[in-house]
């Protein structure tokens, strides 16, 4: 199934798997700011009050949370997917707890509830997702995932940001590249940045004993 097919108003957790569930929720939310209007900056991948809100089971919900746990466990809260030369890419997961903005289900920043109704609920498991990209020893920046995707749809449309996800999808499930990362590799062009296919492939090697055991870790349902 397509993770943008999944009925919104049910439980995600029914219908997709671990990969498939972070996919959709990052989609889900970048297609819902994009068309509100919302900022939606600086705010985690997911927590667990909306999927509860969307009939989940709590069970299933805190199975998900530590599934993401053991990948931190077994790899480590820094997991490198890309060098070439000085310049390398990095995964962060972390965990927290504090309050979140919700409206409609949907996790929002404090500046989006001036235009939106919401509500806060306090002592929420979060869990976020950050680039670490090193440019150089001294250069490092540090990009939280949804606000590089909020930021694709507004400049570049839905479309840039199915490319992206759907790219990660055949990588982490196939360890393949499909068409989607000529896509991506276009926007990427337009940064100043000239990278061929061979050249994004070959730098994404480093990062295969992770994939390998990041996709054994997403295949337990357990």
């Amino acid at each position: 199934m397509d993770f943008r097919e999944v009925p919104i108003n049910e439980c995600p957790i029914k219908y997709l798997d671990t990969l498939h569930l972070i996919l959709f929720i990052l989609y889900k939310r970048t297609e819902f700011c994009r068309n509100l209007g919302l900022n939606c900056m600086d705010l985690p991948v997911l927590a667990t009050t909306p999927l509860t809100v969307r009939n989940c089971d709590r069970n299933d919900v805190h199975k998900f949370f530590r599934r993401m746990r053991r990948i931190v466990e077994r790899i480590g809260n820094e997991i490198e997917i890309f060098r070439l030369g000085k310049l390398s890419a990095s995964l962060t997961i972390e965990f927290g707890t504090g309050s979140i903005r919700v409206h409609d289900n949907f996790i929002v920043s404090n500046d989006d509830c001036d235009k939106v109704q919401c509500v806060t609920v306090n002592n929420v498991t979060t869990l976020y997702m950050r680039l670490i990209i090193k440019l150089s020893d001294k250069n490092i920046v540090v990009l939280n995932v949804p606000d590089v995707l909020i930021w694709l749809a507004r400049v570049y449309g839905l479309d840039a940001v199915y490319s992206a996800l759907n790219m990660v999808h055949s990588y982490v499930e196939n360890g393949t590249f499909g068409n989607d990362l000529d896509k991506v590799l276009e926007v990427v062009s337009k940064w100043g940045v000239n990278l061929d296919r061979d050249s994004f492939i070959n730098a994404t090697l480093p990062g295969r004993r992770s994939l390998l055991i990041l996709r054994e870790i997403l295949s337990n349902t357990t």
